[in-house]
Parts: C-alpha cells; structure tokens; sequence
C-alpha cells in the first residue's frame, strides 16, 4: 500500500503532502488541528515493510528521540504503525540543514560557527545524558531554524550505551556511520562512547569554518570513501587556519581537540561547551557579530590589544599563548616609552623619589628587565618560526601565537597506498584500516551467471541485471572458481556487506557463504552456511529460490 495521500489522516494528523524521501524512509508533512501545528511524519519506506533489521531501527530512533526532551534536539509527538509500517510524527522544523546552508552560502564567520555548534553540543550533551549515541553526526543532520537555533535530528543510528537486554543492530567490527566525519575507534569497529560524537562534531565545525569537510583534497580520485577514512585513522586533525589564516585561532585548535585520535584526550560535553560559550562571549566582546567575516573579528580583537586569549583552552597540548597570564597591559619593547625615557609616568616616579621610596631609575631599569624576560621567554617557546623576535616584532609573535601549521599534505608521510579492487568489486578493510579483500558491490545477476553457464536453463531476460537464485552452493562455487574468485567465508560476510559502495542483500534473501575452514567443504553431508543480514540457517547443498551469492577475492599479499 501506497503512503497516504494529501487530505488523508494518519492517526490524529492531516497528510498535506510529502517533503522529501531516504533509502530508509519517506517524509510526509502533516498538521495536528486539535493543537495547531505543524508536524513531519517520517514512515518507514514500503520496500522495508519486511525487514525486521530496518523496522527495528525505526522504532529505535523513535524511542530514542522521545527519551530527549531538549530545546536543541528535534522533538517526538508520538508513534505509530500505518500498512504494518512503523512512523515517526515529530516536530516540523522550518529551516535548513547545516550542509545546505554552507554549500549555498560558503565557509561561517567563527562567532556564526562557534555559535552553532554551541547548540549542537547542548543538544548531544543531553543525548548522552539520556543515555544515547547519535554515530551519525554530520552538517545534514544539524539543523539550523530561522530563528538562529541549531536542533540534531536523525537519529536513526543512535545507539544506547548501555544496550541491556536491547538486541544489538549492529556488532563490534561493523562499520556505520559517515565517512567524512566518522571517528578513528568508529571506523575501526571497535567499541564506542559519545566521544565518537565529539570527534564527528569537530569535524562538522571545521566543515563549516572552511567549506570542506576534513581530509578532503577536492580531487575525486584522491576522495574516494577508503582513501578517506585511512586518513580518520593514520593523520593528524587538521588545522582550519591554513585554509583561512583569519579564522579565530582558539577555534580552530578546539577542532584539532574535539578531532584527537584517542578518545581519551578528546574533550568532554562539560569541558567543550564551557570553551565554546567563553569563545563565544571572547568574540562578541571584540565586536564580532554574526554574518561580520572572520577577518573583520580578528582585526577588532588586535585593535582591543589582547594579546593572548583568556578562555581557557582543551586538551593538554595547548600552545603557551593559551597558558599564559594575559600581557595586554605590558608595553612593547622598542616603544617610544622606551626611546625617549621620559614615559608620561615619570612625575609621579620624581613624587615616589622625594617621598622616600624606590628610586625612578632603579623601577625603570627594573621594568625593562622584566619586558626583556617576557621577551626572551616568548622567543624561547616560538623559536623556529618566520616570526621577528626583536622590536615591535616581539608583540606580534605574541599576538599571532598559535600551533605552527602543519606541513603541506605533500610533506607528510603517505600512508601506503590502497590497492585498486577490480572492476564491480569494492575493498574491504581490517579494524586497523589494512586492507583485508575484495568483495562484489552486488549479488551476481542472472545475465553474468549464464554467460558462464550457458547450457544452464536461462530465466526471461528482464531478470539478467537481478540477483541469481535457485543456485545449489555446489554451482556456485564453481561459478566462483570459473570467474577465478572464491565465494565469501562466513567471518568476512558481515564486514564485507558494511563495506561502502557495497549493496546489502535483497530484502527476504539469504546469500550462500562458505565455511571459514576450507576443508569443511569436501566433508560428506556438511550444510553450508547462508546469511543475510541479521538472518542465518544452516542449509543443504540445493538451490534455492530465496538464495543468491556473490564473490570475493584475496588481496595480494604484496599490499597486505
């Protein structure tokens, strides 16, 4: 059955039409009359109907949200079920994604951006609170309103930190989540925390202060899904400043925490959003305001004179400038004060002199020495750098200190390169990001399967492109060997289907998979295992109309 039509009720809302739909789901926009407002019904999608894996999940994320009650996070009205389909009715959101909005209007100003992940981070904060996992947090999933708040929505791959008695969706050594903004441990398979989170956020703040998601070239062939995620996992945060050297420098180090490669060292929700709000309140005090360019707020934040920031910074690596007691008030060596050595200060130094006190010369003398410690200790901790560390150079190195950019991607050193997999067939990797084997994007289809088997009965040839089925295993390892591949084993299938660019398994079906030990396939009478998804059963050697298979290969030990 079709979704509901406009004019047609579900439960106690009004159809108006559709928004919009998923892979998942479809987006219906609705009103509630008895309370009048406005609601977005989200129903799981009528191919999905049958599978117990996706409707489970959709009634999680329902579940999930509901939990949360939190003016930064999307809210749930109710559940329910429509043509044995479950759907979401949730609060209709008039604004626009975080994606959509830098894609049309470019790179935020810092107060914009620290601003907006302020609010993504109290929102977060009280997912985790409540005991959730959002794994997917990304710019399309932030949303901003006309209003100026940021709310998270989808969370259709939370997860709970402590499942209980919940059956898992997913196990550890599967991979979910967004390439672009997935964590290192996420990546991996390994178990997780909200921290995971956290890293994803620092890379939808970087995305929004420079345009580009991290560890991203911009060349296609450079930016394919695995050559991405290897880089989550083996380089360095990257620094925003050296796409945009006027973007705020404490900002742009807050990624870099928010992003560490072990969760340990990543900032907490209490630790993060205390930074965010000082930083905020850093740039206003300047004279930022949102929509002013990043430029503009860090020429006012010179001209105020702080030299160095007095928020406090994340992460035990904060640079010395970040350390620091503020030196606002100090004079710079090489001022006309101390040129001409009559500073505007020396009658009341003369009045100290006649009172009995201190001599004036003697503070003078005592005054330069500390500028020239100050001097000396900045020299020290910026050493290296392009900077001048003599004269009215020394306050700009103070002014501009911040990490040292990294060096150019070119200079660092590659990861080994990643082998390319056949035509059809995609690379599958280990936990610790090396490659693992080959496997195909989608089941072998009738047409493939009779081009090798031709005297085989062929089925009508608008079934060539579908997935072949009423295969005995024995057939189908022989098509395997034919085809100089071998079918998956029963320890690959799972990482193998979680694969990007890899097609899960047609709904309702299963895929023959062979034993881990290759001698069990010559025992006598052994059934051979067939999975699909969260399914498994143990099956004769026969086809069968329900089971179809697909291929892999080993990769070459050469770039194991």
């Amino acid at each position: 059955m079709p979704n509901p039509p406009a004019g047609s009720t579900l439960g106690p809302y009004q159809i108006e039409g559709t928004i919009g739909a998923g892979s998942m789901g479809d987006v219906l926009r609705g009103v509630d009359h008895s309370l009048n407002r406005k609601v977005a019904i989200k129903i799981l999608s009528e191919k999905h109907r049958d599978s117990p894996e996706l409707r489970a999940r959709f009634v999680r994320e329902g579940r999930a949200v509901a939990a949360i009650q939190h003016p930064n996070v999307v809210q749930v009205f109710t559940t329910g079920t429509f043509d044995e389909r479950p759907f979401i009715a949730m609060e209709f959101l008039d604004g626009t994604d975080l994606g959509t909005l830098v894609d049309e209007r470019g790179p935020m100003p810092s107060l914009t951006a620290a601003r907006t992940v302020l609010d993504a981070a109290r929102g977060l904060q009280a997912a985790a609170r409540a005991g959730l996992i959002h794994r997917d947090v990304k710019p399309s999933n932030l949303v901003r309103l006309a209003s100026g708040k940021v709310k998270v929505t989808d969370f259709g791959l939370a997860k709970p930190v402590d499942p209980g008695s919940e059956p898992a969706l997913t196990a550890l050594g599967v991979v979910v989540g967004t390439p672009d903004y997935i964590a290192p441990e996420q990546a991996r398979g390994d178990a997780i925390d909200e921290r995971v989170d956290i890293y994803a956020l620092g890379g939808t703040l970087y995305y929004l202060l420079t345009g580009t998601p991290p560890f991203r070239t911009g060349k296609p062939a450079e930016d394919k899904y695995l050559k991405v995620v290897a880089r989550h996992l083996r380089q360095p945060p990257p620094d925003a400043r050296t796409v945009d050297p006027t973007i705020d420098a404490e900002l742009a180090e807050l990624v870099r925490a928010m992003m560490a490669k072990k969760a340990a060292e990543r900032p907490d929700y209490d630790a993060l959003i205390a930074q965010l709000e000082a930083i905020v309140g850093r740039l206003v005090a300047a004279g930022g305001a949102d929509g002013v360019p990043s430029a503009s707020i860090a020429r006012a934040a010179e001209g105020s004179g702080a030299l160095t920031s007095k928020t406090p910074f994340v992460g035990r690596d904060a640079p010395p400038a970040f350390r620091d007691a503020p030196v606002a008030d100090t004079p710079a060596v090489g001022s006309a004060a101390d040129r001409d050595g009559d500073a505007p200060g020396d009658a009341s130094l003369d009045a100290a002199v006649r009172a009995g006190r201190m001599p004036g010369w003697l503070i003078a003398v005592t005054v330069v020495s500390v500028l020239v410690l100050v001097v000396g200790a900045i020299v020290y901790f910026t050493r290296g750098s392009s900077a001048p560390t003599g004269g009215k150079g020394a306050a700009i190195a103070m002014r501009d200190a911040a990490p040292a950019a990294p060096p150019p991607p070119d200079a660092r050193p590659a990861p080994p390169p990643l082998p390319t997999p056949p035509a059809g067939m995609v690379l599958v990797l280990r936990p610790d990001g090396t490659p693992w084997l080959f496997v195909d994007a989608r089941p072998v289809t009738h047409g493939a399967y009779a081009r090798l088997f031709p005297k085989q009965k062929k089925p009508s040839p608008k079934l060539d492109a579908q997935p072949v089925t009423s295969v005995a295993y024995n057939f189908a390892r022989a098509y395997a060997s034919g085809a100089g591949m071998r079918l998956l084993r029963a320890s690959e299938y799972d990482a193998a289907l979680a694969a990007a660019g890899v097609e899960p398994t047609p709904a309702g079906m299963f895929e023959w998979v062979a034993p881990d030990d290759p001698d069990a396939d010559e025992k006598k009478g052994d059934k051979k295992l067939v999975r699909a998804g969260a399914k498994q059963a143990s099956r004769a050697q026969t086809g069968h109309k329900d089971v179809t298979f697909r291929l892999a290969a080993d990769v070459p030990a050469a770039v194991r």
